[in-house]
């Protein structure tokens, strides 16, 4: 691509913006059409977290073996709904395909490989829309009942020390000092120093919102139905609207952009991971880090808007009817290991990460099509990675010369 040329972003959510953002930055004039703009999207409602460190797939050997106890425990971190068993097969063998040690060390390498640019690129962009500072250098607590249990995950540590990523063991003592509001159930932690934190995800997201619009981008408010394609290139999106025209169209519709994948013949393993929360406005705690309780797998994080409690992982498709009783059992565990929480006057959400069976995102043209690429995918990650992945897409379009490889993110890995 060149200077004046035109593209369409399909989504607004963080990734979408962050990649209109990059293009806008170069440039390029942009467009970015999502039915509903100013929504309720996976970035609103997600921890708050920029989780730099974050580089162990999701995937592990001997995973499989602790499926069966989440999937049978209603406190549990995983959900299956029965109706949406046939069509989520694929995706799970595939995901434990990814489990080998060799698959593990590949995915962790390509998960490194953009987490490592995230502060780099996002920062620039945080100055530059007046939000740098909401999000805090105040790193992550990740909670264990006992330094044996800690000891069960030391594939995950030995990851992320091998991509240079530091951490501070806690025995109790320093434990109590850094979260004085953890009960006694919990006796052992990880202080990891780089994840940062924002006052608020819905806050950032418009905040870039409305920057963008008033640099001169447009935003438009219309459900995408297909891709407009032309011999062997797309030039542009079909609307409830009608037709918009573009030199390129990226693709990030979240969990979303399986389907228009699909229409033009490409497809991708992609599964709405399901996550819920729920943000308290009166909590009666204070926290200083955002706390991971390791075992039961959620999070509390402090927010200027309150403390969201959130996790849990539910495979049940794009259309069911969320299960708020997912974010009751949250609340209820939290209230277990953060004893003086008030879990009263919560406000409850429920959001569709976009989930790959490797953990990596889609990200980069594709393989079949001029004039298309893809950036959705990011699973737990899409906050994290947005402003990288709008960058290094941005490189790989416009500036060769930087070499910015995007191979272990093409959709066609799953071909």
């Amino acid at each position: 691509m060149q200077a004046n040329q035109t593209a369409i972003v399909v989504g607004a959510g963080m990734v979408g913006l962050c990649c209109a953002y990059a293009l806008h930055m170069r440039g390029i004039k942009v467009t970015v059409v999502d039915r509903d703009i100013e929504g309720d999207k996976t970035s609103y409602g997600n921890a708050g977290a920029l989780a730099i460190s974050e580089c162990v797939p999701h995937s592990l050997p001997g995973q499989i073996w602790s499926m069966p106890k989440w999937l049978l425990d209603p406190m549990g971190p995983l959900s299956l709904r029965p109706a949406h068993i046939p069509a989520f097969m694929p995706w799970m063998l595939a995901y434990l395909g990814h489990s080998r040690k060799r698959q593990v060390a590949h995915i962790a390498d390509a998960l490194h490989a953009i987490n490592e640019r995230v502060s780099a690129d996002y920062d620039p962009m945080l100055q530059a829309i007046g939000y740098a500072d909401k999000v805090h250098d105040k790193g992550c607590i990740r909670v264990y009942d006992s330094f044996k249990s800690f000891k069960k995950s030391a594939l995950e540590w030995r990851i992320r020390k091998q991509h240079g990523q530091d951490y501070e063991l806690l025995g109790e003592d320093d434990l109590r000092r850094m979260a004085p509001a953890i009960g006694k159930a919990k006796q052992f932690g990880v202080f990891q120093p780089q994840w940062r934190i924002m006052d608020d995800p819905k806050g950032l997201v418009g905040c870039l919102r409305d920057w963008l619009l008033a640099q001169g981008v447009t935003m438009v408010n219309a459900n995408v139905d297909a891709l407009e394609c032309a011999q062997s290139s797309v030039v542009g999106v079909t609307t409830n609207q009608g037709v918009i025209n573009a030199d390129m169209t990226i693709v990030a519709a979240g969990a979303w952009s399986k389907a228009l994948a699909k229409q033009v013949g490409e497809t991708c393993l992609l599964e709405s991971e399901r996550g819920y929360n729920t943000t308290l406005p009166n909590p009666n705690i204070s926290l200083k880090h955002e706390l991971l309780f390791a075992e039961e797998m959620f999070v509390a994080s402090p927010l200027a808007i309150g403390l969201r409690v959130g996790g849990a992982s539910e495979f049940a498709g794009l259309k069911a009817a969320p299960n708020y009783k997912r974010s009751d059992n949250l609340l209820h565990l939290a209230k277990r290991y953060l004893p003086d929480l008030n879990t009263e006057g919560g406000t409850q959400w429920m959001g569709h990460r976009p989930s790959t069976p490797d953990s990596l995102p889609v990200l980069g043209p594709s393989v079949k099509w001029q004039g298309l690429c893809y950036a959705f995918g990011h699973s737990h990650l899409g906050m994290t990675q947005a402003a990288s992945s709008g960058q290094m897409l941005a490189e790989a379009l416009m500036q060769p010369e930087l070499g910015t490889d995007l191979s272990a993110y093409s959709i066609g890995r799953f071909s």
